[in-house]
This record gives structure tokens, sequence and C-alpha cells, in this order.
């Protein structure tokens, strides 16, 4: 058995309003309310909000076990953390904290600890500890937070340097709403606030606060829809929350789901199956569209979100995870307190006035609707116009949804809303009006007309018979893997760099990888494509088992065409951030050279996802593309 008060100095009972008593067997947690903003104030203290499983861990001598916010015994789920508390030099203890997966910046993954405790992951989950309840014989509840988070920094300090999976949660003393914008900036989920003379109490309070980075909350799994094109299991999860007792619907989440997950999911789902909905006033309309079985209320899900329509739907939701410590009946729609701070609304919203029928489903699988379509696009209006603005435009219009049949467009016609304007361009020996757009306007004129995706000429309205960018299309066959896809990029960024030319890499959205490198507008069309073409042909020279050059589908089986027409008078590439007309609403999204080895796929920025990723972002993954003034080298003959 472990000493008693085997850390030096330790005089529990000489803290201010510990109280003798018996160690208890559970206890419950302190909950956070939910505010807008943090304070400045040199009476709060800020904790990084962790992203995991809250624990109340219950040291009784030399036996370590561990609870849930519900009190559910998670002890063996935690075994390795159970453990490693048995190192403290204490025999009776009570801790707060939360099991957490971290990665390598040190940011809490929760889909990565769902792995780590479904196996399929193995790294290991820590323990980020930042209250203490109770300690050798004394209830310290009523001692100032501060003063708990000094003696438990105490007990943390005397575990062994290997000893990594307990870790102290420290914390700022005011400086509040700067230590919130460094948290999203770096990608957290959010801060705590929390009084720094508060006592601990086992229930939520207004002495915690929560403020966010972005809205996420618990939600009830209530039913899923049909899957469609090459999804398997299920669509989409038809989620609601508690109010008053009733159970409200509150949309559908169709991102966010490994094929794993799917199948996973989909076998709960099926043990849940009941015939009858179970809210008392279920979807209708184009929510009620693909339902395939409604399940009993049990499972809770995690999903973050950008927001509420005036419906009550959520905007954009992302599944992150099941939450079996959660208790469906304690579900409710958060609201920030009334007395919080309000924050900032980053996020632009679309003119109303500018849509008919806003609330038209255009991707069935999410649900998502013409209106958010707009809010998409006024959340990504300045990183994306420049890449469209003034320039002739190819669009894809798909008036009934992505799934419906879609056709292209780009010349402009009596019906096009005032918004779209005409570029005069010479073709078979005729004048014809191509589409193109000045603003934001413009842009919200496209989503009224169902056009999901938006490809522009590589060259702008004041020359467009010269163009300002070469482009390559990185087209995977049959048997590359997506590896294969980002290292051939990179060895095409090598060879465009030996030539002069730097170059930036976007995701098609699609399959594959887009480089463009920007120049001057003196080459011709003829000598741009001859360059492009060049460039491909060399690569293909010179890995002929990895590459192609040419268009012949019959041959790129196991290989990568290397696609240089797009540099080409009238050929088009999907512009940067437009939405692509798949399943799921993917985006073409600009990377940074450095986050390209780090890329899932061609698909795994969406519509949904897109807005918090250019939060998130400290720096233009394309900084400096329409600075450059880069010119085709005289001797590039030798690409």
């Amino acid at each position: 058995m472990k000493p008693r008060n085997t850390l030096p100095g330790l005089d529990v009972g000489a803290l201010p309003k510990a109280r003798k008593a018996d160690p208890p067997q559970h206890t419950g947690p302190q909950l956070a309310t939910l505010a807008k903003l943090p304070s400045d104030d040199a009476n709060w203290l800020h904790e990084i909000k962790f992203d995991g499983y809250r624990l109340m861990a219950v040291l009784l001598d030399g036996t370590v076990r561990l609870f849930t916010r519900q009190g559910k015994d998670w002890t063996q789920k935690f075994a390795a953390i159970a453990r490693a508390l048995n190192e403290l030099p204490v025999r009776q203890a009570v801790l707060d904290g939360e099991a957490v997966v971290l990665d390598d910046r040190g940011i809490s993954d929760f889909q990565a600890l769902q792995n780590s405790l479904d196996g399929e992951d193995a790294q290991l989950p820590v323990y980020s500890v930042f209250d203490l309840l109770y300690c050798e014989g004394y209830d310290l509840a009523d001692v100032p937070l501060l003063q708990r988070k000094e003696l438990l920094k105490k007990l943390c300090d005397t575990l062994d340097k290997n000893n990594s999976v307990i870790r102290y949660s420290d914390h700022i003393i005011g400086k509040g709403k700067l230590f919130y914008e460094e948290a999203c900036a770096n990608g957290l989920e959010g801060v705590i606030g929390k009084r720094i003379d508060s006592p601990y109490v086992q229930r939520r309070s207004t002495n915690w606060i929560k403020v966010k980075c972005s809205l996420r909350q618990e939600f009830i799994i209530c039913g899923y829809t049909l899957p469609s094109g090459s999804r398997t299991a299920f669509g989409a999860l038809l989620l609601g929350y508690y109010a008053d007792g009733r159970l409200i619907y509150c949309g559908r989440v169709g991102t966010g789901f490994s094929e794993r997950l799917l199948v996973r999911l989909l076998e709960k789902l099926e043990a849940r199956i009941q015939d009858e909905p179970p809210f008392p006033v279920p979807p209708k309309g184009a929510e009620a569209k693909g339902i395939q079985h409604w399940v009993r209320p049990e499972l809770v899900a995690e999903v973050e979100f950008t927001g509420w329509t005036e419906d009550g739907l959520l905007r954009h939701p992302s599944f992150k995870g099941l939450r079996p410590d959660k208790d469906p009946l304690d579900v409710h729609r958060e609201e920030p307190h009334r007395d919080s701070l309000e924050a900032p609304n980053t996020t632009q919203a679309a003119p109303a006035g500018k849509l008919s029928n806003p609330d038209k489903v255009i991707y069935p699988e999410q649900g998502l609707t013409k209106r958010e379509l707009a809010e998409y696009y006024a959340a990504v209006a300045d990183w994306m116009l420049p890449h469209i603005v003034n320039r002739p435009l190819m669009l894809l219009r798909c008036p009934h949804g992505q799934q419906r049949e879609c056709f292209f467009q780009n010349h402009v016609t009596e019906a096009l809303p005032p918004s779209i304007h005409a570029i005069s361009i010479k073709e078979g020996g005729e004048v014809h009006g191509y589409i193109a757009l000045t603003g934001l306007d413009g842009l919200f004129s496209l989503v009224q007309l169902g056009v999901l995706e938006i490809h522009p000429w590589a060259s702008p309205q004041r020359d467009v018979e010269k163009p300002d960018r070469i482009i390559f299309d990185l087209d995977p066959g049959p048997g590359v893997a997506w590896a294969e896809v980002i290292d051939a990029a990179l060895m095409l960024r090598t060879r465009l760099n030996a030539l002069g030319l730097q170059s930036f890499v976007k995701t098609s959205g699609g399959k594959g990888l887009h480089i463009y490198a920007p120049i001057r507008q003196r080459a011709s069309w003829d000598e741009a494509k001859a360059f492009a073409r060049t460039v491909a042909n060399g690569l293909a020279g010179q890995n002929p088992g990895r590459f192609i050059a040419i268009a012949s589908k019959a041959k790129r089986q196991g290989k990568i065409f290397v696609d240089y027409l797009r540099t080409g008078r009238g050929s088009t590439c999907i512009a940067a951030y437009s939405t692509r007309a798949r399943p799921r609403a993917p985006v073409s999204t600009p990377l940074s050279w450095e986050e390209l080895p780090e890329c899932e796929g061609p698909g795994q920025y969406t519509m949904e996802n897109i807005p918090k990723r250019l939060t998130r972002l400290k720096a233009d993954p394309w900084a400096g593309f329409f600075d450059l003034r880069q010119t085709l080298a005289p001797d590039w003959t030798r690409a």
C-alpha cells in the first residue's frame, strides 16, 4: 500500500474551506455553461477545451476507478490511465479531467480517441486533469479553484517523466479573448473559463463557461436515409434533441463518416429499428425524402455545424463521433447564456431576396439546400472571387439538384440576371457573349440558376487571347493509389521549379490534383499549350510506367494522365473553392505544398467543412499567387 502524504509539504487540511470527510465512492462533474466570448477579467482563468471523454477518477487505497459524467464505470476502457493514476503519491483522491488522444500538434482528436478504443489505432489516450475534489481525507469542493489547481499541479509534478499518460491542464489568468483567438487559430475546439475563487459544484454553473470555436454539440440519432451513388450502408442520420420533454427534429448529417464507420453504425442502427417515428412532429417535405428507417432514440452523436436555419435545422452538420457517455434525455439545444458577451459574426449571410425556393435540396445525401450553397459562397467569397471574376466561365447547371440531369452553359442568354455580364469572344468566325461576373451578387445569381460547378478560362477579360496561368490536371487511372498522385504532384513541382516557375496545388474535388503556374500575359495560347505539352511529355517520357500524356482511357490502367489540355484556348478547369456536382458536395481546395502530404484525398474538403478550414488557416495556402510576375524561360523546350 502506498504511504500517506509522500508529497513533501503536502498539508491538505491547511487549505481554506477544506473539510474533513470520508472519501466518496463516486462524484458527479461540474458542467460549464455555453457563452459567446470569454472574459478578460483577472478573476477568471482559462483552460483549453478538450475534445474527448470527461472522466472522474476515484483513488481509494491502491484502487483506481474511472467514471463517465453519467456514472458509468469505464475503468477497463481506460486501463492505462487507471494504472498511471496509481502512481500519484496519495492514497485517496478524486480528480476531474478528460481522456483524449492528441495529434502531432498536441491537439485533441475525438475521432482518433474513438479509433483507439475500438482497437483501430495504437495511439493511447492521455488523461488531462484540471481539478482536484478530494484528497487524503479532505473534501476540497469549497476550496477556491485556483488553490485546488495549485495542489493538483504539485501532485502531477511528482510523477516520473516517463509517465506521459497523466497531464496537468494548465491555464492563464485573464486575457480570455486573446486566449480564445489563439485557440481557434490553432484548430482547438474552444476554451473553458472558470472563476478563480469558485467552489466545485456537481451541476451546471455559470462559474464555469465554455466558448467554442465552432458550433458543436450532441444530438440524438432518430433514423437514417437510403444511401445513393457510391455511398454504402446509409446516406444520412436523422437528428433530434429534447425540448420540454418532446423530441424535436433538427435535420440530418451525411458527412464525417469513414467506410468502416458507416458499416459499424449501420449495425447499431439496425438493432434499434422501429416502425413509428420517435418525433411527435416528424419531418415533412424535402426533409422526409429518402428516409429508410426510424430508430429508437438511444444513440447520441456529436455533431459540428455552422448554425441554425430559420426552420430550426442544422446548417452544414458534420458527424464527429458517438457519445456513449451521454444520456439522450440530457440532450437539448445549447444556447449561450443570456448574460454572456456577444461573439462576432464572421460569416456573411446570403441576401434572402437573391434566391427563390431557398430551401430546395440540391445535395440530397446531406440534405443541403440552395440557401446553404449561397451561404457557403458568402463565407468563401474573399478567397474565391479573385479566381473567377472577369473571366469567361463554363458553368455546370443542375437545376434539380446534384443527382438529377445537369448541363453545361457558357454563353449569355436573355434569361440570365443583370449581375452576370458578357465577354465578347470570337469563335468559329462569329462573336459570342461568354458568361462572366464581377462580384458576390453574380455568385449568388449562379446559385439561383442551380450552378454546382464553376469553370473559368485560364485568361482574364482584359486579354482573353493570352493566358495568365499554366494548368496541369493529374488524373489517376484505375489502380493508382492516392499517395502516388501526391508524389506525382511533387515531381511536377520540382520540374517546374527547374524551369523557373513557382507552382501551386489544389484538390480537384474529383479524382486528382491540379497544378497551377501563374505567368505574365506574354505567351500566346499556342505557346503556353506547347510548353505544357512539353513538360507533360517529359514527365511521361522519363517515367513511362507511372505517367501518360495522351488522352487514352484504354492506356491509363495503373498510370496518371498528365493532362496539359487545360492550358488551351477555350479549355477550362474547376475554380478554386468551387463545389462539384458529386455526392457529398466536394470542393476544389487550394493547399500549401506543406499540407499536401497529409491530404487524405481529392474529396477531403467539402462545402460543409471548408468554412471552418478557412477560419483556422494562419495564411492563404496560395499566398503570392496573384503577385508573381513569372514568364516562360526562353529555353523551355528543354523541359
